[in-house]
């Protein structure tokens, strides 16, 4: 493909100009609504997801079911041509790892083909005009806000597995073609002869200024920058969304409706949450053996009902009396426990570098009762993963929990025995010390089938099934055996339909996929979801 627009061409006309102005509009149109539309389409698929009421089969289903060897063997042999299971394994394979810590590959084919939409709008009717093509990419790229802004909104209460991932790749197509913007903008200032003059005009300061702050935002969610301060990341993603709307409407004019439904919507966002957000009492407790810091906050009925309808959701919390600097500091945690009668909630925390669980650790360890009794701003609570999982109505459900990850996967086990009595539970859970299970043990939240594994260094790694003596639930030495566990899950009904879900390290939760993965490829009705944290 040969170069074919002029850098510098000859002076445009008064129409010619406004022509250039109505098409950069009109495919940056094009763009704007395009995302919104797709991001419209998948808001509605959610809800009807979240909805949709559980696809439980008449209770004398079974009965009328041939058992015959023959008959399930006819069965077994007809799946593989079932478009349903075609489906099962295309998700899995589309939700794979790509390896590498490079994300998924839905992330890689999304970002791909809207990549090339986006890059072919910015190309289209272009003509020679060099200009004309550096706007395009600009305008193009601010279309895109929008629908980049709504992917990251909580008030909504969506679930943030897979629009986190996909707001991350849009950010980067956003800075692609700014980028793009900057290099042949700045190309066209030193072929016309006018950089760095041009520069200077306030302008260009403005989208100077505001590209650098989109810098600052790409060099701050590199992996391992997140991983040395997650804090930073969050304040300067907060500050350049709040920013860069502002800078970007005195730059460019014409793409000003874009960023007044960005700004707006961070704004209701913000507005909702805080409305949403209460000041609690609370009761802190240290488990210095475990490095782990309990929360009991009694909340209103509104947050008490919520929670008792959608176990393991998760809300952030933050410390309302302490300085500025703590003022965006809103951690994550997900809700242990409920009790309905007293109007409680239990959080469990590992204690980590971070600040603000570094403040609970310091309160709870008070010698002092009033140290120990703290106010804190809970808002919450969102995510809808105990729904969606009784609306598919698995025959079985496997949960495995690695350390600090028993805060989701306990209330989950509750709920299914309480809503689908019927289903075939098996829960595994792993940690390093028996320590850490202390706050489960002693609040009655741990099942008697519940399977504990110990994993610190001080015993071997290999599998041993010798019952730890000073615990009464089923404690067995080492890492659990999950090829043995997962095949012996799926074997035990061919024709079951079986959920997973893992809440623990990265490294436990690709581990289990990895067992899973080979079943549903095979056809099997398999049900996945993860929570992990770490590296």
């Amino acid at each position: 493909m040969t170069w074919k627009w002029d850098v510098v061409g000859p002076p445009l006309s008064p129409d010619e100009k406004h022509h250039r102005h109505e098409a950069i509009h009109l495919h940056a149109n094009i763009a704007h609504i395009s995302a919104l539309a797709i991001a419209a389409l998948a808001g509605i698929a959610m809800l009807l997801l979240r909805f949709r009421p559980a696809t439980k089969p008449p209770p004398d289903i079974y009965a009328a079911i041939p058992t015959s060897p023959i008959a399930k063997a006819r069965r077994l042999r007809t799946r593989r041509f079932n478009p349903l299971h075609l489906l099962t394994q295309i998700r899995w394979w589309l939700e794979d790892d790509v390896g590498g810590g490079f994300g998924r590959r839905y992330e890689w084919i999304f970002g791909l083909v809207w990549a090339l939409w986006l890059l072919t709008l910015c190309v289209r009717g272009t003509g020679s005009d060099f200009l004309h093509l550096t706007k395009r990419f600009g305008a193009v790229a601010v279309s895109q806000l929008p629908t980049l802004y709504l992917l990251s909104l909580k008030a909504f209460g969506s679930s943030h597995e897979i629009l986190n991932r996909l707001h991350a790749v849009l950010g980067r197509l956003v800075g692609l073609l700014l980028l793009l913007h900057v290099v042949c903008y700045n190309y066209f200032f030193v072929v016309a002869g006018i950089w760095p003059k041009r520069l200077f005009d306030l302008i260009v300061v403005y989208g100077v200024v505001a590209f650098i702050a989109l810098l600052a935002l790409g060099l701050s969610a590199m992996a391992w920058v997140r991983r040395a301060s997650y804090r930073l990341f969050i304040r300067i993603h907060l500050v350049v969304a709040l920013l860069v709307p502002l800078l970007v409407f005195f730059h460019a004019p014409s793409v000003r409706l874009y960023l007044v439904e960005a700004f707006l919507a961070l704004i209701i966002d913000i507005s909702v949450r805080k409305l949403r957000s209460v000041n609690v009492p609370s009761t802190l407790v240290s488990l210095p053996d475990a490095n782990l810091v309990a929360v009991e906050a009694t909340v209103p009925p509104r947050i008490s009902r919520s929670l008792s309808n959608s176990p393991a959701a998760y809300v952030y919390i933050s410390l309302p009396q302490l300085s500025g600097a703590f003022d965006f500091l809103h951690n994550p945690f997900t809700v242990a426990s409920i009790d309905d009668q007293r109007g409680t909630l239990t959080l469990v925390a590992r204690v980590r570098k971070g600040p603000v669980t570094k403040k609970l650790a310091h309160l709870a360890s008070s010698s002092s009762s009033s140290a120990r009794k703290h106010a804190l701003t809970i808002d919450g609570p969102y995510g809808s993963v105990a729904r969606r999982l009784l609306a598919h109505c698995p025959s079985r459900v496997l949960l495995v929990a690695g350390g600090i990850g028993a805060t989701f996967i306990l209330p989950i086990h509750r709920f299914l025995r309480e809503q689908l009595p019927e289903a075939r539970l098996r829960l595994i859970w792993a940690v390093r010390d028996p320590a850490d299970t202390a706050w489960a043990t002693e609040g009655h939240l741990v099942p008697d089938d519940a399977q504990l594994f110990v994993t610190g260094s001080h015993v071997n790694d290999a599998i041993e099934m010798r019952p730890l003596s000073h615990s009464s639930l089923p404690h067995h030495r080492g890492r659990p055996d999950l090829d043995i566990i997962v095949d012996a899950f799926f074997r035990q009904g061919y024709e079951d339909s079986v959920a997973v879900l893992v809440c623990g390290p990265a490294g436990l939760s690709a581990d289990v996929r990895r067992c899973v993965r080979p079943w549903a490829m095979r056809g099997r009705d398999v049900w996945w979801h993860s929570e992990s944290f770490g590296s």
